[in-house]
């Protein structure tokens, strides 16, 4: 999943993406990382070293934040310089398998999404990072298990956590108390009685946008939206949407639809372009990643500042009780590629820990959520985010996409028929049965 992110105008408000997981201490690991770690000892040797990175250019931190923490590094270590690439998020996975073929490296260290840890540690793209988390992390209880599992698979720590990308749930404090609504809905079917007023009595066309087009956030949405019934869609490593809070999800999504309580520009509309429509005013609610928190603030790109509220996610009674709220993942990790020169691999674990680490994180609060529990509760957090405890329920109440080698057919398939369903081209059964059947096959 996927994400999306912070302008990075706003320097009084959260940003995130984003997207959208954690893990354990670390296991065992192979000799050749456990060498690699111990050999950053000899990294503080002058010989001049370029560093190749991989980051996207339209989520998470962004291409102006990166460029800073690449300055900072290079000051620190004047005989290496980085070369930052940037990519859209939809080209990043097939730049990282080019890279990944060739003899070595194109990219040293990439952003690895969540989504992806099952894939690059059985096909071996990236390096385990358990010797050099285990050494150099002495905090790393710091990070919430939610955040490291998600770079974690067979006890390997595939990725350091770098962003707490996670959704939140988005309304319009005005258009509602202009429907005679107090707060935001706490549970589904007061979310569907609160958007049935607010199209009945005119205050808007089409309460909510959403980001549905086929595509990455569509499954996001789809995880979340069956979360907020209190289920997943796989069970044991096995699909299970035609059943359960899965077909729920999908029955929901086409009941929005054809009621026209989300504009049908959802079907077509990526994160952007839903964020777009709820902070120029158009609709009342949109579920997004954090960025729509600084750019529904920012009078530069919002109409209306002041009026946009974060709130819990609404979920079906007597589900998420521990939270009271169900949010989707879109954390991202940063990975050591596994065809690094090995003089190169030690100054990549290098930048990955300053990257990541607390104090270079606390430095730019205004544009991510910080994978450092210390930290987003920190006072610096709390006057920056009003919503700052929406955001730690929203984040520990995240559900995640399934954890498969082959992911990215899975999500295909989930895209394909979930998409069909919500327009109305296939009976929202029969889409869930073909897509459990076609996911069966991918897995036979």
């Amino acid at each position: 999943m996927r994400q999306k992110r912070l302008i990075g105008v706003v320097a009084s408000f959260i940003g995130v993406t984003a997207l959208v997981v954690g893990c354990g201490n670390g296991g065992s690991t192979n000799t050749s990382s456990n060498a690699n770690a111990n050999n950053t000892q000899t990294s503080s040797s002058s010989k001049a070293v370029t560093l190749n990175v991989l980051y996207m250019n339209q989520a998470g931190y962004t291409t102006q934040v990166l460029h800073q923490m690449g300055n900072q590094f290079e000051k620190k270590y004047p005989n290496v310089k980085i070369h930052f690439t940037f990519l859209p998020y939809a080209q990043m996975h097939s730049a990282i398998l080019t890279s990944a073929s060739a003899p070595t490296a194109q990219y040293d260290v990439v952003l690895s999404d969540l989504i992806w840890t099952a894939e690059f540690a059985s096909k071996g793209y990236t390096i385990p990072l358990n010797s050099y988390v285990n050494q150099n992390i002495s905090n790393k209880n710091a990070i919430p298990n939610s955040i490291w599992n998600g770079f974690e698979i067979n006890n390997k720590i595939m990725a350091m956590p770098f962003l707490a990308n996670f959704q939140n749930f988005y309304y319009n404090k005005k258009m509602l108390q202009e429907a005679g609504f107090s707060g935001p809905p706490t549970t589904m079917q007061q979310w569907v009685t609160q958007m049935q007023a607010l199209k009945s009595k005119g205050i808007v066309q089409y309460p909510y946008e959403d980001s549905w087009t086929q595509a990455e956030g569509l499954v996001c949405d789809y995880v979340r939206i069956a979360g907020e019934y209190g289920g997943n869609l796989f069970q044991n490593g096995k699909p299970v949407m035609n059943k359960g809070a899965g077909l729920k999800a999908m029955e929901f999504m086409r009941m929005l639809y054809k009621d026209k309580l989300v504009s049908p520009n959802s079907l077509t509309a990526d994160e952007n372009t839903a964020a777009a429509a709820f902070v120029s005013g158009q609709v009342a609610f949109n579920t997004n990643w954090t960025n729509v928190t600084g750019l529904m603030q920012s009078p530069s790109s919002s109409k209306i500042v002041g009026q946009g509220q974060v709130a819990a996610f609404p979920v079906q009674p007597g589900t998420n009780t521990a939270t009271g709220s169900a949010s989707v993942s879109g954390f991202q990790g940063l990975a050591i590629a596994a065809n690094t020169p090995k003089n190169v691999i030690p100054w990549a674990w290098k930048w990955i820990q300053f990257a990541t680490s607390p104090s270079i994180q606390s430095q730019h609060l205004h544009s991510q959520w910080p994978v450092w529990s210390n930290i987003a509760s920190s006072s610096q957090e709390q006057k920056l985010n009003p919503w700052y405890q929406v955001y730690q329920k929203n984040v520990a109440s995240t559900y995640n996409r399934p954890k498969v080698a082959n992911y990215l057919s899975v999500s295909s398939v989930i895209q394909q028929y979930l998409h069909e369903a919500i327009a109305g081209t296939i009976p929202v059964q029969q889409a869930a049965n073909d897509m459990v059947q076609q996911i069966n096959a991918l897995q036979a």
